[in-house]
């Protein structure tokens, strides 16, 4: 409660390996996990959490080394299922990890105006199917720059925040905090 002034509401975090973020549509879409340990709050609430409203996103990661690197964006919003709970970022932008997701500089990984793509439900850009290939749920564009639901600890989790984090054998902590401006 005290990260930037406080107020902030988790919607993913991920502590531990117990939690498999390798889940179907239907699950994202209501939530799954432990909030102790590793959980994602689920697409419905995120959606009602920031309905009509100016939020922000604050992203962490915690690597191996003990550093916490973060990233803030100043807008934040997912529609609804029917929109396939597609997430809209703004700016500006600050932080240390890069801004992996809006202004990559490449327009095949920027993620704002992407749809929620799961193993089971593909609506990303790519010919093939990002989450099922990738391993869990995520607004995938032409696959991804930035990447927090891997599958943990493992090198086959491939930049989870390109390119300050290219594997997820660096990552001991995830978490996605929300909160209205």
């Amino acid at each position: 409660m005290v990260t930037k002034g406080g107020g902030w509401t988790a919607i993913q975090k991920r502590l531990s390996g117990a939690v498999s973020f390798n889940r179907t549509w239907a699950e994202y879409k209501r939530g799954f996990g432990n909030p102790h340990d590793s959980y994602w709050i689920g697409n419905d609430v995120i959606h009602k959490l920031t309905k009509g409203r100016n939020s922000s996103l604050y992203v962490s990661i915690r690597l191996r080394d003990g550093n916490t690197l973060y990233e803030l964006y100043h807008q934040f919003s997912i529609s609804d299922e029917a929109d396939n709970y597609t997430i809209f970022l703004g700016g500006p932008v600050a932080g240390t990890l890069g801004d992996g997701m809006f202004n990559t500089g490449n327009s095949n990984a920027d993620l704002s105006g992407m749809y929620f793509s799961t193993p089971d439900r593909d609506n990303d850009r790519y010919t093939g199917n990002c989450a099922a290939y990738f391993g869990g749920g995520w607004w995938y564009n032409f696959c991804h720059l930035a990447y927090l639901n891997g599958p943990w600890f493992s090198s086959a989790w491939r930049n989870p925040w390109s390119p300050i984090v290219t594997s997820g054998t660096y990552v001991t902590e995830t978490m996605m905090m929300i909160k209205p401006n």
